[in-house]
C-alpha cells in the first residue's frame, strides 16, 4: 500500500509544480480566465490525489491496528 500512496504523492507533487508555474503567469495577467480555469482544474486534481493519499494512509493504519490485535496462540 505504501507504493500506491507514493504514486499518488508523486502525481500530486507534479501537479503542484505545474500549478505553481501557471499561477506565476496568472499573477502577471489576472484577466486570463482560461489560465484561471486550468489552475482550478489542477487544484481539483490535487485535491483528488490528496484524498487518495489519505485513504491509503488510513488503510495502512487499519492494517497496522489489525496486526496488533492478532494474537498468537500459546
Amino acid at each position: 500500500m505504501v507504493a500506491v500512496a507514493s504514486v499518488w504523492k508523486k502525481k500530486r507533487d507534479a501537479l503542484k509544480a505545474r500549478r505553481d508555474s501557471l499561477f506565476e503567469t496568472y499573477e502577471k495577467d489576472p484577466q486570463n480566465f482560461h489560465l484561471a480555469r486550468e489552475i482550478k482544474d489542477i487544484d481539483d486534481d490535487i485535491a483528488e490525489c490528496t484524498q487518495h493519499v489519505e485513504q491509503e494512509r488510513r488503510a495502512e493504519q487499519r492494517a497496522a491496528s489489525a496486526a496488533k490485535l492478532v494474537t498468537t496462540p500459546k
